[in-house]
C-alpha cells in the first residue's frame, strides 16, 4: 500500500512536467511535420506486481462475485507508467508531438480475469508506442 501511494504521487509529479507536448490516436499527423527533423516510432513499456495481500483478497472476491477494483488500478497504473516513459523518450529524442498512440496490455504470472490456483505474483504489463514528429514552427501555436 505504502510502494503503491509513493508511485501514484509520483506518476502525478511526473504527469505535471510533461509540458505542451502533444499526444493523439489519430493516425496521420495534427499538426504540419517539420520537414528537417524525421519522424521516429518511441514507446514505453511497464510492469506492475501485485502483492500478496491484495491478491489473497482478490481471491476472496473472486468467490463472490464482482469487478475487481485492483486490478483495475493496476493497469491503470502500467498504462500511466508506460506513457511516461514513451512521452520521455520522445522528449529526449527532442520531439514535441506523438500520434498514432497506441496501447497493449496483459498480465503476467496469474490470472487478472480469474483467482487462478497459481503461487506466483500477477504483474499487469502495458506497452505503448507511437509516432513521435517535431512540429512545424508555424504549427506551435495551433
Amino acid at each position: 500500500m505504502v510502494i503503491e501511494k509513493k508511485h501514484l504521487k509520483s506518476l502525478l509529479a511526473r504527469e505535471s512536467k510533461i509540458g505542451d507536448i502533444r499526444l493523439t490516436n489519430l493516425k496521420g499527423f495534427s499538426a504540419t511535420v517539420n520537414p528537417a527533423h524525421p519522424v521516429a516510432l518511441v514507446c514505453g513499456e511497464a510492469a506492475i506486481a501485485s502483492d500478496a495481500f491484495k491478491r489473497f483478497v482478490f481471491g476472496l472476491r473472486n468467490i463472490f462475485g464482482g469487478e475487481s477494483a485492483y486490478y483495475s488500478r493496476l493497469f491503470a497504473r502500467a498504462r500511466r507508467e508506460a506513457l511516461l516513459r514513451m512521452i520521455d523518450q520522445a522528449k529526449s529524442l527532442g520531439y514535441d508531438a506523438i500520434c498514432n498512440v497506441r496501447f497493449d496490455s496483459s498480465d503476467i504470472g496469474g490470472n487478472a480475469a480469474g483467482a487462478g490456483k497459481k503461487k506466483n505474483m500477477d504483474m499487469a504489463v502495458c506497452m505503448v508506442s507511437g509516432t513521435a514528429y517535431l512540429r512545424a514552427r508555424n504549427e506551435e501555436n495551433v
